[in-house]
């Protein structure tokens, strides 16, 4: 219980950018790419919700995929609990702000996984694929592979009627 609570207050620290740089720095990205390899299904989520936090800065955004978090990732994007899978998503769109990691999130068959998520996740998890979609779509064969995954419908469809806010 007590890796729980860390790996929430880290998330939590995480919501300040100098905090962000701060956690890298005391070596906390590997702890957390290791929960999200091989935790419960509770320590996975919060600690990937951690990484989304910490994903955003530039630095951790290359660190976090160096430390081998992206095929655990889309291991939960396809078969995590709810909340895991949102926050997977939302480590992967992160990531995928990186040109390097574009192209490790689609070798990691992230996409085809993010496209199923899409269609089938909750409203939370669709917002989160759609950002990350969205992100690895700066990459030309990641636009033909979105397309050829099936992508584009149910971007449609959140289009026509997904949450507005």
């Amino acid at each position: 219980r007590a890796k729980e609570k860390a790996a929430g207050a880290l998330s939590n620290l995480a919501g300040n950018n100098d905090n962000k740089v701060a956690i890298a720095r005391a070596g906390a990205i590997l702890p957390l790419v290791d929960l999200v390899t091989s935790g419960t299904d509770r320590l996975k989520a919060v600690a990937t919700r951690a990484l989304r936090g910490l994903a955003i800065n530039v630095n951790n955004n290359v660190a976090i995929a160096t430390a081998g978090a992206i095929p655990p990732l889309v291991d939960l994007v396809a078969s995590g609990t709810d909340g895991a899978k949102e926050w997977a998503a939302g480590v992967l769109g992160n990531l995928a702000f990186n040109n390097d990691n574009k192209i490790a999130i689609a070798k990691a068959g992230g996409i085809p996984s993010l496209v199923d998520l899409v269609a089938s996740g909750t409203d939370g998890a669709k917002e989160w694929v759609a950002g990350a979609l969205g992100n690895l779509a700066f990459n030309n064969d990641n636009r033909i592979a979105i397309a050829k995954a099936g992508g584009i419908p149910p971007l449609v469809d959140l289009v026509r009627s997904g949450t507005d806010g």
